[in-house]
């Protein structure tokens, strides 16, 4: 029986059916403006750090001081920019990258691009951690912080979690989290729209209910957090956990694959070949809903709340829009001022030096406002908005520096690709 096409592709015989041609994959865009995203929120979480120490006014102190909502997008921004990177455009499937790569061996390879940069400023600030370490607990404490830190580890401890680099516990949080994504990965990557929606939507109630546990069950829900002490706090270590543990968190980083995967899909599962219609509005009007929760809340303009409870309910979600409209804009080609805005070559370029700025602030801000080292080095804590400067300006210029001579070294790259083959075979 003859397999010969006719001039269409059709068999020549009618009883021999044609076999589907596969789908083309599409073309994966770059989402510049994600990189504009990126470095808003780490000047939300320096400056929420350590703005209290240029004597800002009350307004500007609590808008800063809300980390804990705005580290949730980060989370959230981690998940969707991996979906994009490691699942197929327009089609129900994760990438060859992902499927054929081992498992630890991918998870290897997204860890050991920020391990490097981790141990280097953990090396090179070392001595400032260990004589704080010491001076106020002894070398015992000081050995159990430094192994902590240097496996990353600290976040499955919470009352260790902020140990020496203190924002680093969202690396740790982070490393733990991912080993899940090779596993769930290709079989979200393999769901319709609608199994999607209702993936987030359990989700969300995944990433709620421990919050309201919390808050329910400590009477906390007027408690702004970010604004009480620790000593204030019911039950800190709870608390500790709600923020700081890979298991609490790796909700909101499937939330973020969630929501890639709707907007990836748009061609596909739509009844036009073609992204939804989207506007300038699809990232504007959530952007605002984003800057009115922050705003309204320190201002007072709206009854004190947890901010975890804000983060699960309101704030990740609406980011999450936020997210999916510029990704939306950015493949229709859509007019989107603020998309533009987060796109352009500075902020673009800023985001991509988020990375050092996020790690190197945290010892920068020891040097300058840690009582123990300030006295001892500048004979106090260096307040006022002049010092914050020179502060500011000194991590951008160590960022700027560790990009360029270390982040850029091919030598550490091939440093980490090595010890990535050679971690994976021993796994």
């Amino acid at each position: 029986m003859s397999n010969r096409l006719g001039p269409r592709g059709g068999a020549l015989n009618d009883s021999i059916a044609a076999e589907p041609v596969p789908a083309v994959p599409k073309k994966r865009i770059r989402i510049a403006a994600l990189d504009g995203i990126r470095f808003l929120l780490c000047c939300h979480i320096v400056l929420g750090h350590f703005l209290r120490f240029a004597n800002p006014s009350e307004f500007w102190l609590k808008f800063f001081a809300q980390i804990n909502i705005t580290v949730g997008a980060f989370f959230a921004l981690s998940g969707y920019v991996t979906a994009y990177t490691s699942t197929e455009v327009g089609q129900r499937a994760a990438s060859p990258k992902l499927t054929d790569t081992p498992s630890q061996k991918w998870w290897l390879s997204k860890i050991m691009g920020y391990y490097p940069m981790h141990w280097l400023v953990l090396l090179l600030f070392s001595p400032m951690f260990l004589y704080t370490d010491v001076t106020v607990k002894g070398w015992p404490y000081a050995i159990f912080n430094g192994v902590l830190s240097a496996t990353l580890t600290q976040a499955w401890f919470p009352m260790n979690s902020e140990v020496w680099n203190a924002p680093t516990w969202f690396l740790s949080s982070m490393t733990f989290s991912t080993a899940t994504l090779p596993f769930v990965l290709p079989k979200i990557a393999a769901m319709d729209k609608r199994s999607l929606r209702k993936t987030a939507g359990w989700l969300w109630l995944v990433n709620l209910l421990p919050v309201l546990g919390y808050v329910y069950d400590h009477n906390v829900w007027n408690l702004v957090e970010g604004m009480t002490p620790p000593k204030k706090h019911p039950a800190l270590a709870v608390f500790n956990a709600q923020r700081f543990h890979p298991v609490f968190n790796v909700a909101e980083i499937l939330l973020g694959v969630v929501s890639c995967r709707l907007a990836m899909l748009d061609s596909l599962d739509d009844k036009e070949d073609k992204p939804l219609k989207t506007n300038w509005l699809s990232t504007a009007v959530p952007f605002a809903g984003l800057l009115a929760i922050l705003t309204a809340r320190a201002g007072g303009l709206v009854p004190d709340c947890s901010d975890l409870l804000v983060r699960s309910v309101l704030f990740t979600p609406l980011f999450l829009k936020f997210v999916m409209g510029s990704h939306r804009n950015a493949v229709a080609g859509t007019k989107d001022p603020l998309s533009s805005l987060l796109s352009n070559k500075t902020l673009v370029w800023l985001g991509g030096l988020s990375f050092p700025i996020y790690i190197v602030h945290g010892p920068l801000g020891q040097v300058f406002y840690k009582r123990l080292i300030a006295n001892k080095l500048w004979g106090g804590v260096l307040k006022g908005p002049g010092y914050f400067c020179i502060f500011l300006g000194t991590v951008f210029i160590s960022a700027l520096l560790l990009q360029d001579f270390f982040l850029k070294n091919k030598a550490v790259g091939s440093w980490s690709k090595n010890r990535v083959e050679q971690f994976s075979s021993w796994m």
